[in-house]
């Protein structure tokens, strides 16, 4: 969630401007309409209830968790993630990483010991 707001800071403050810095008043009024964003977002998430890989009668979001950022969804989330094509991307850079040091410890000359008479 983090790198998410950091990539969206720089893609706004830096790429959007065409390297225009930006007043004051300027900054703070679009402070506010990401605020008032990212608030729409939260209230679109609360109304749409647990998903339905979730049991609605054993975990209860308020609005108010919500919106404060913690609650049980959030570090359930956090954890496990659902997206499909993340899950196969992290899958295929761990056998890229074993197959390449595989290959590396592999690639070795085997020193074989000389028998000096």
């Amino acid at each position: 969630m983090a790198t998410r707001a950091a990539a969206r800071f720089v893609q706004r403050r830096l790429l959007s401007s065409g390297g225009k810095v930006l007043s004051e008043e300027e900054k703070a009024a679009e402070n506010i309409y990401i605020k008032k964003m990212e608030q729409e977002k939260m209230d679109k998430l609360a109304r749409k209830g647990p998903s339905s890989g979730e049991q609605a009668s054993s975990t209860t979001t308020s609005a108010t968790d919500v919106k404060s950022g913690g609650g049980p969804t959030e570090s359930a989330s956090a954890s496990v993630s659902t997206d499909k094509n993340r899950n196969y991307a992290v899958l295929a850079g761990s056998i890229a990483a074993l197959s390449a040091l595989g290959w590396y410890l592999l690639s070795k000359p085997k020193k074989s010991e000389e028998v000096v008479d």
